[in-house]
């Protein structure tokens, strides 16, 4: 298992960078810090001269990696990247991370039905962690609904889901301890974007040993029919 990598990077295409450890090439699909994924500026080919030489860099410049105030990373210079290695059946691919809190984030975000790797990768692309962690708390689902891929459904998902992982403040609060009204579980629906009227009508169906608002809410995003 990778945890992390450190090593001078040795190729740039697309999303990926290539870091060269020990004399060994990692391709690493770089989650850039919020709208900041890797993009090459006016970089060639690298073509290995005849008869052996060294392989020469055509016209290559700098990756802009700029949000925060990061420097600008390119072919050549250190990088350390905290990994997840995603393991499939027929692929085994690596996510690398600048900040060990944006890889905690991207973990418990592919822990979510219908969010994946890519998926996840994408929402931590467009949006800085912070910014996601309060989304989550306040039950913003418009937030998630502007990203790339995101749908109601999985809008909804995550909040549900991450809400008691991150501990927000969030007024949609999921804790097992908290006390169930239904004034609770119309508002948390609210939240997620049902109109008044279809909670009226599934909160009229729930069944009577659920207890707790957590199980009350994800029986009726299940029942709600979106």
């Amino acid at each position: 298992m990778i945890s992390s990598l450190k090593g001078n990077i040795s190729r740039i295409f697309g999303n990926y960078i290539e870091i060269e450890v020990n004399g060994v090439g990692y391709l690493v699909y770089f989650v850039g810090a919020h709208g900041n994924a890797p993009v090459q500026s006016g970089c060639g080919e690298i073509s290995v001269g005849a008869h052996g030489n060294a392989p020469v860099q055509s016209g290559c410049g700098e990756i802009s990696v700029g949000a925060h105030g990061n420097a600008p990373v390119h072919i050549g210079c250190e990088i350390k990247l905290y990994i997840h290695m995603a393991v499939s059946e027929n692929d085994i691919s690596l996510y690398g991370f600048e900040k060990y809190e944006d890889l905690d984030l991207f973990k418990m975000l592919i822990t979510v039905s219908g969010v994946g790797s890519r998926t996840a990768a994408g929402i931590l692309a467009e949006k800085n962690s912070l910014d996601i962690i309060k989304a989550i708390g306040g039950a913003d689902v418009d937030f998630f609904k502007k990203i790339k891929g995101i749908g109601l459904k999985t809008a909804q998902r995550i909040i549900v889901d991450l809400k008691s992982k991150i501990g927000g403040l969030g007024e949609l609060d999921l804790r097992d301890n908290l006390p169930l009204l239904e004034d609770d579980l119309v508002l948390s629906l609210q939240q997620l974007g049902f109109e008044r009227k279809e909670i009226e009508n599934v909160t009229a169906k729930l069944p009577k040993d659920l207890e707790k608002l957590e199980e009350k809410l994800e029986w009726c995003l299940l029942n709600l029919g979106r």
